[in-house]
């Protein structure tokens, strides 16, 4: 499968999805004007990934901020990833947050308790 890597702009994180590095990352903040625009190639991506996954899927989110739109784009993302979970494949979820960011962490709480994949939630 050939890497998915989007940089980075003011209004859309950087996400590198590798399947043979085997890093599945979202960094930065999500805010984009067309939400499925910005996600469907991702979660396509991701849907391929997952006929034929690694032995171990670590999917990294350090996000400084997202709002409500790509919170649903995150959660399809997560739901996309629980077929792999209910295939008893390994996936873990390590959510990083600001060490000042309550907002962060609770979200990343809640998404754990909704989509039952294994969650780190990290300060940083």
């Amino acid at each position: 499968m050939n890497p998915l890597r989007i940089n980075e702009t003011s209004d859309t994180p950087e996400v590198n999805l590798d399947q043979t590095r085997g890093r599945f990352e979202f960094y930065g903040k999500s805010m984009p004007e067309d939400p499925n625009e910005f996600f469907t190639p991702i979660i396509n991506w991701l849907k391929e990934y997952i006929t034929k996954p690694n032995k171990e899927t670590v999917l990294i989110f350090k996000m400084d901020y997202f709002n409500t739109a790509s919170s649903k784009k995150i959660l399809e993302i997560l739901s996309v990833l629980l077929e792999i979970h209910k295939k008893k494949q390994t996936v873990i979820v390590n959510w990083h947050y600001r060490s000042n960011d309550d907002d962060m962490k609770e979200t990343g709480e809640t998404f754990s308790e909704i989509i039952h994949i294994p969650f780190r939630i990290t300060p940083y």
